[in-house]
């Protein structure tokens, strides 16, 4: 009887399993271009594994090439057409793409074949980049389902939105980073106007850096909110058991759209006006980094994708310099020093161990904030001040799609990349559009 496989088919098998070993070094060593080739090569040698093919999408969406990653996920989805994992996998590539509708149809086929909380999560937020708020905001309290998710008070617990004879105290807790919470803000004013003026004021639990900032940016409200900072253990759950929220469940409770009624912004007497145009230097701040967190694949990803090359960062402050700005550097934490080379070519840094507090006063003396999509681009906009955000080519969802402006925070103009990494182009447009302010200005 014929074997049934002859010595070249042993061969390849023995190169596909040598292969998918130099793909799992390269992924360990988050070397994700060279792990997506050996990936690649051992799915060509293996026929049809479609893991191998997956996790050679995976690996390329990783290093942020979507346009490379596609064809394996596609690949992929053809020879196992009811793995939900790859249908998700395919989702984030679409989503990345900017093409949100084949993205969504992706996310249903994967949560009609296993309801993931992952999934849902990640759909919740292509809805919300579709405009269709209040599906993407009731979709997103899945979150809690998620692996690792840690809640500070138990959501099964929390307040469900009544509001009829309310005069209880209300604990309302951030979740997330600071970006999100300064997005969400505007449903705290939302949220005393609905309880009303005679409700007793808001207690709302922070994390520690955002303590003075928030008591000084809210006090405008009537009733001021009471801020505090949290503490490593949660208040006792019966003291405020049905009487606390997250805060980014407020638009699933109240109106899941950018601008709902009582919308409030961060402001304070304390802070300059905002100067009128004229002919004196235009005093710009600049932030050219993400957070820098690094610990796994995702939040790495993230940070290399949003973040400003060298290269661009000093071509930012040089051309600015030329054009006549007064550049103020208000990056956070190690990459501030990656300005250095440029140094002389600005006007003043963020003084050492500057909180959020005291970096809304020097962005409130400012005349426009450029920075990447990180924290300060929110807080600009939460501010209700005027800045320009750059952003990578597969976006956060929530940026909309082939917009210069956002619903999100009327003050901020966006200027986006072309192709995934080039920032080159980028760079170009938001001189020529400084030229052209500086141009208004007068002499």
């Amino acid at each position: 009887m014929p074997a049934e496989h002859g010595p070249g088919h042993e061969l390849e098998q023995w190169e596909a399993q040598a292969m998918e070993a130099v793909a799992m070094e390269a992924e360990a060593a988050g070397q994700w271009l060279r792990a997506a080739a050996a990936y690649g090569r051992a799915a060509a040698c293996s026929g049809d594994d479609y893991q191998l093919l997956a996790n050679a999408a995976n690996a390329y969406w990783l290093a942020d090439r979507p346009h490379q990653a596609l064809e394996p996920y596609r690949q992929a989805v053809q020879l196992a057409p009811h793995d939900p994992v790859v249908y998700r996998g395919l989702g984030n590539v679409y989503t990345d793409l900017q093409k949100f509708e084949a993205a969504e149809r992706c996310y249903r086929i994967s949560l009609q074949l296993a309801d993931e909380a992952a999934t849902a999560w990640n759909l919740s937020q292509l809805l919300i980049g579709l405009e269709r708020y209040a599906l993407g905001y009731g979709l997103a309290e899945r979150r809690w389902q998620l692996e690792g998710a840690d809640p500070y008070l138990d959501p099964a617990e929390a307040w469900r939105g009544e509001v009829e004879g309310d005069r209880d105290p209300l604990l309302v807790w951030s979740e997330q980073g600071y970006g999100d919470i300064f997005q969400h803000l505007r449903w705290v004013g939302s949220l005393i106007q609905r309880r009303g003026p005679t409700a007793p004021p808001l207690v709302l639990d922070v994390e520690p850096p955002l303590v003075g900032l928030l008591q000084e940016g809210l006090a405008h409200l009537r009733p001021a909110p009471l801020v505090r900072g949290k503490q490593a253990a949660a208040p006792p759950a019966e003291q405020w058991r049905g009487r606390h929220v997250s805060l980014l469940s407020l638009p699933a409770l109240l109106a899941a759209h950018p601008s709902p009624p009582g919308a409030c912004r961060l402001a304070s007497d304390q802070w300059p006006a905002l100067r009128s145009p004229g002919p004196s230097p235009r005093r710009v701040g600049l932030v050219w980094a993400a957070g820098r967190k690094l610990e796994n694949p995702f939040t790495a990803r993230e940070y290399w994708r949003r973040s400003l090359d060298d290269a661009a960062l000093g071509a930012l402050i040089a051309g600015l310099a030329e054009l006549g700005a007064e550049c103020v550097l208000l990056q956070f934490g190690e990459d501030s020093h990656r300005a250095d080379p440029w140094i002389h070519r600005t006007a003043a840094s963020l003084p050492e161990g500057a909180d959020f507090g005291s970096t809304a006063r020097v962005v409130a003396g400012l005349d426009l904030v450029i920075s990447v999509d990180t924290a300060m681009a929110h807080l600009v906009g939460a501010m209700g001040r005027p800045g320009w955000v750059l952003l990578p080519f597969s976006a956060a969802p929530r940026w909309l799609r082939q917009r210069q402006d956002t619903p999100w925070y009327p003050t901020l103009r966006l200027f986006r990349q072309s192709c995934a990494g080039e920032w080159g182009e980028v760079i170009s447009s938001v001189l020529e559009a400084f030229a052209g302010l500086m141009h208004d200005y007068g002499p």
